[in-house]
C-alpha cells in the first residue's frame, strides 16, 4: 500500500497539471469572437438662431473583438432592419464591405479579425430608430460570438496569472491524488 502512496503522490500533480494545461490549450487555441455595446445615447439639437429647426440624433456603438488564439474568419454583424444601414464608422479603419443575407437584412462582413484584434463600429440615426432596433447578432465562420452584457475588465498582470495557475494546479493534485487514493481503496477493499 505504501508504494501505490508514492506513485499516487508522484502521478497527482502530473496529471493535474496536463489537465489543466489541456484545458487551457482546448478553451483558448481557437477564435473566440465576442460583442458588446460599449454606449448608446442621444442628442437634442436645440433649433439654430436663424430658425432652423432642431431634432434629436441617437447614436451607439458596438466592439466586436477575436480574444482567441486563431484568426476568426467571415466576422458578421447582422443588423435587424431592412431598410438600408444608418450611418456608419469603422474604427480603427479595418477592411470590410456591406452585404445582404439570405433573408435580405444587411450585414458588415469583416474577412478576418485577428487574435486580439478589436474594431469598433459606431452609428448615427434620427428617431424613429433606437439602438434595440437595429442591433442583430454577430457570428463568424466558427460560431456564433458570444454577447456580453458588459464591458470586458483588463486582464490580470503575469504574477497574478501564474499565481493562479500554480495554486490551481496544487488544488487539481490534491483532488487527484485522493481520487486516486479513493479507486484503490474500493479495489482493495469493496
Amino acid at each position: 500500500m505504501d508504494n501505490i502512496e508514492s506513485w499516487a503522490k508522484l502521478v497527482a500533480p502530473i496529471v493535474s497539471a496536463l489537465l489543466i494545461a489541456g484545458f487551457k490549450w482546448y478553451t483558448e487555441g481557437r477564435p473566440r469572437v465576442i460583442s458588446y455595446l460599449v454606449q448608446s445615447w442621444g442628442v437634442l439639437i436645440a433649433d439654430g438662431p436663424d430658425g432652423t429647426k432642431g431634432g434629436m440624433v441617437h447614436s451607439h456603438s458596438i466592439v466586436v473583438a477575436n480574444i482567441g488564439r486563431k484568426p476568426a474568419t467571415g466576422v458578421r454583424v447582422t443588423h435587424s432592419i431592412k431598410d438600408h444601414l444608418p450611418a456608419h464608422a469603422v474604427h480603427p479603419p479595418t477592411q470590410y464591405t456591406i452585404e445582404r443575407n439570405p433573408e435580405g437584412y444587411p450585414q458588415i462582413v469583416f474577412p478576418v479579425l485577428v487574435p486580439k484584434q478589436e474594431v469598433t463600429i459606431s452609428y448615427l440615426y434620427f428617431p424613429p430608430l433606437f439602438a434595440g432596433q437595429i442591433l442583430g447578432n454577430v457570428l463568424s465562420n466558427e460560431g456564433m460570438a458570444r454577447i456580453l452584457q458588459m464591458v470586458p475588465t483588463p486582464k490580470p498582470n503575469r504574477f497574478v496569472s501564474w499565481a493562479t495557475w500554480i495554486l490551481a494546479t496544487i488544488g487539481g493534485s490534491v483532488v487527484v491524488y485522493w481520487l486516486f487514493r479513493l479507486i484503490i481503496w474500493l479495489a482493495l477493499y469493496a
